[in-house]
């Protein structure tokens, strides 16, 4: 391990242990003194998890409920077949499967790459002159294939008076530059109009962005059941949705997965170290959260249901999904799913959820 890990690995059990030692307040709390290495050695909960997790206000017989993202991953894998796996980590394979399968999705309107065309439905842009034919006025977002998290994306304006992107204005040649030079850490740059949230939704946040439901489902025998949802909230002027355990400033709101209202919300007080707290109103607009009532909610449960029938050997998703004035749209689908994002909107291990769920 190289020194500059092992300081930093110091420093957060340093800030873990600031933190449980903090939270003592009577006797029984003792035990914290060593909580985040017992939580570490005991149940390879870092020093991180264990204050993202809240674990030194969490009765010590439940911090073996929660459960570490990359193990599951590898169980994931284990049980989900290569086949599966393409489909849904190929996003314009994926647009396809949905196409053939009518899933609503969005759209796919072209790939920006040096690749050839391979025959499929989705057009290959290649120059300046083709991109100009594509993109009439209107708002588009661009996002690399192969990206994941948000990062590398950018929304693209067309207007009369030219095209308007990351902070840029200028001509279609222009812009086809900026594209080729992000393919130097892409093979394509997938276009898709630029979708906007249902005013339910815009009225909280008043945001730019494209705030996303993550809806969890596993394939139970015949069945396909939810087992956790929660909505990604997005504060001020981003562009994207991403919790990254609260380091983004977004929030995430834990949804009743039965009837889709906003049940509690969370997020972290620093942008530098976790430290989770309960929201009831979003902080930029000052609207309430807690007890709102997402629209079209059977609707998303009834698409991703229908999604996930439709790819067999796939054992549980996790999916993103846009609520839009229309209706709701899948935005990816996720086999390799983070459960940390549930764990904090619902302030519980999940476990036994996965145990009584899935076999892995």
């Amino acid at each position: 391990m190289k020194l500059s890990r092992v300081a930093e690995v110091l420093s957060d059990y340093a800030r873990a242990e600031m933190y449980a030692l903090s939270s003592i307040r009577k006797l029984s709390d003792v035990h914290l003194i060593w909580g985040p290495i017992h939580a570490r050695t005991a149940y390879g909960i870092g020093a991180k998890d264990f204050s993202l997790y809240r674990l030194a206000s969490t009765p010590k017989r439940s911090w073996s409920d929660y459960l570490i993202n990359e193990p599951l991953k590898a169980k994931y894998a284990a049980i989900t077949s290569k086949e599966a796996r393409q489909i849904a980590d190929d996003k314009s394979r994926f647009f396809e499967h949905c196409h053939a399968h009518g899933i609503r999705t969005i759209p796919i309107l072209a790939l920006v790459t040096k690749q050839p065309s391979n025959g499929g439905i989705i057009p290959h842009l290649n120059s300046a002159g083709e991109l100009a034919r594509l993109l009439v006025p209107g708002q588009y977002f661009f996002k690399p294939s192969n990206g994941s998290h948000g990062k590398g994306t950018f929304s693209l304006r067309v207007d009369d008076f030219g095209l308007h992107w990351a902070g840029n204005s200028g001509t279609y040649e222009e812009f086809f530059t900026y594209c080729q030079s992000a393919l130097e850490y892409t093979r394509a740059l997938i276009v898709q109009p630029k979708m906007f949230n249902h005013q339910v939704i815009r009225n909280i946040t008043q945001a730019k962005g494209l705030s996303t439901v993550r809806i969890c489902t596993v394939r139970k025998g015949s069945e396909i059941k939810v087992i956790g949802s929660c909505l990604r909230i997005i504060v001020g002027d981003s562009e994207t949705d991403n919790f990254t355990h609260g380091s983004s400033g977004n929030l995430v709101g834990a949804i009743d997965s039965d009837t889709g209202e906003l049940i509690g919300v969370r997020a972290s007080r620093s942008r530098t170290w976790p430290k989770m707290t309960d929201v009831l109103a979003h902080p930029r607009t000052g609207k309430t959260i807690v007890g709102v009532q997402l629209p079209y909610w059977q609707e998303v449960v009834d698409l991703v249901t229908r999604a996930h029938h439709s790819i067999e050997s796939l054992y549980t998703v996790g999916w993103d999904v846009a609520i839009t004035d229309d209706g709701p749209v899948i935005v990816e689908a996720n086999w390799r799913y983070d459960i940390d994002i549930l764990q904090v909107a619902y302030k519980k291990g999940y476990r036994q959820v996965i145990a009584d769920n899935l076999v892995v």
